[in-house]
Order: C-alpha cells, then sequence, then structure tokens
C-alpha cells in the first residue's frame, strides 16, 4: 500500500483505489503487524490521508462501514466511526473467534517471555546492538545500527524453529526488525471473514513478505493470495479488479 517507513499520505494514488472498492461493494481491511492496544489514534496517523480523504468527500456510513484495520496480526480489530470518520475498536466479543477467546494470557505472557529469551540469545550471537519492543501481545527487536537483512533472516528462522508455545505465533523478519507477535495473520484473516461474511473463494490476501520469514506465508491456507513487491503492483492489480468488476455487471458470467 505504501513504501516501508511510510504511511498514507493525501495525494497517495492507493486511496482512490480503496474507496473505489469501497463503492463497488467490496470490504477492504488491511492486515498489519503494528498494534497499538488501546490507542486508536495511532492507528489513525498511519492512515491520516485515507481518514482525512473519507471526510473531505463525506462518504455515507455504508461505504465506510466496508473499512477495517486488524491490527497485530489477528489481535485488534478497527472500523471507522460513521460521522466524525474517526477509527475506534471493535469489542473482542463480536469478532474473535472462539479460538482466540481461549487463549489464556499467561499462556501469551509466557510465549512472549520465550521468544524474548531466544531474540537476546541471538542478537548476543550475532553480535548485532539491538532495541528490544514488549507489547501486550508482541515483542521485538530492531537493530541499533544498520546490518544485512541475511542477520534478520537468520533470527526469524530460529525463532520459528525453536519457540514452543501452548499459544498460535508469528516469528517473522520485517525488513528492518524481527518480531514475535501472538497469532497469525492467517488467523486475522479468519476472523475477518467471519465478521464481514466473505467465503474463502470470496477472499484475496495481498502481501509482499510470503518468504518462510514472513507474516503474510501463513494466509495461504486461508484464502487466494497475491504477491506483490511494491504498491505500484498493488495498484496495478487493483485497477485491473475494478475493471472486473465492471465488466461484470454488464456481461454476468455465465457457465
Amino acid at each position: 500500500l505504501y513504501a516501508d517507513g511510510h504511511h498514507f499520505d493525501q495525494d497517495n494514488a492507493m486511496i482512490a483505489h480503496i474507496i473505489n472498492l469501497m463503492r463497488c461493494n467490496v470490504h477492504v481491511a488491511i492486515v498489519t503487524a503494528a498494534g497499538y492496544p488501546g490507542e486508536a489514534q495511532k492507528f489513525e496517523r498511519r492512515l491520516e490521508g485515507l481518514l482525512e480523504t473519507f471526510r473531505r468527500l463525506k462518504l455515507p456510513p455504508d461505504v465506510t462501514d466496508r473499512f477495517h484495520i486488524m491490527g497485530g496480526e489477528c489481535n485488534y480489530l478497527l472500523r471507522v466511526t460513521p460521522v466524525s470518520k474517526r477509527l475506534e475498536f471493535v469489542p473482542d466479543a463480536e469478532w474473535q473467534t472462539p479460538d482466540m477467546k481461549s487463549w489464556r494470557e499467561e499462556d501469551i505472557q509466557a510465549m512472549l517471555t520465550d521468544a524474548q529469551s531466544l531474540l537476546v540469545e541471538c542478537s548476543k550471537r550475532l553480535n548485532i546492538s539491538v532495541q528490544f519492543m514488549r507489547k501486550e501481545r508482541s515483542v521485538g527487536i530492531v537493530p541499533i545500527s544498520p546490518t544485512i537483512y541475511e542477520v534478520l533472516e537468520d533470527i526469524a528462522l530460529t525463532v520459528q524453529n525453536q519457540l514452543v508455545a501452548r499459544v498460535p505465533f508469528c516469528g517473522f523478519n520485517g525488513g528492518n526488525d524481527v518480531f514475535v507477535d501472538c497469532g497469525n495473520k492467517s488467523l486475522g484473516l479468519q476472523a475477518m471473514m467471519a465478521f464481514t461474511g466473505a467465503l474463502p473463494h470470496e477472499t484475496l490476501h495481498v502481501g509482499d513478505r510470503f518468504t518462510l520469514s514472513g507474516n503474510d506465508t501463513a494466509t495461504r491456507d486461508v484464502c487466494s493470495v497475491l504477491w506483490v513487491a511494491n504498491p505500484d503492483e498493488t495498484g496495478f492489480f487493483i485497477k485491473m479488479l475494478l475493471k472486473d468488476i465492471r465488466k461484470s455487471r454488464w456481461q454476468p458470467y455465465i457457465e
């Protein structure tokens, strides 16, 4: 949707694509590793240009209701408020799957503690200085000085193979960091699909991290996927999809 380290600016070409999809009755959800428990405003900062466009165009609720954010892989669901076009958290009871509701907090924290120990061990073994970040449902490292990509790959793959936990988790190389999250995008998509009523054959997940160390890989088991390298490719395929949607309205598919 945007380059690494950037967010939605008001001149982002992707904004028009997203709105056009929503106007075509397509649900659009951004499923991201970013997680800010209880802080909807931090999600809003990442989408400032998009939300401002919602307000400027005075989009009706029946359109903006089709936009959601699934944060922390699968831990936080947000929606757009009907009048102010701000983001708000959807109560967990309204969208979490039965499996998610069965996760015990002590098991989640134990997983994060064990993951942090592995991250410490790997950082020392590879002799890199890192900054540790621990949140409610995630823990990760960010190198203090630039390091090569393969170092982060080694750490992510080590965590994937050595961490044992009582709850699902996702250890991944984010390109500039390595994080371990409770749950994964596959679970987030399943919850999102159940919440919106979408079926697997009606769902397409677009991502750029489908390698073994990426956090998009798990979604292959849930729905169709599209592996893109940059926002330009995403835009190209969205325009192709919009063209097909419009064409189908004039020429219904007959088997």
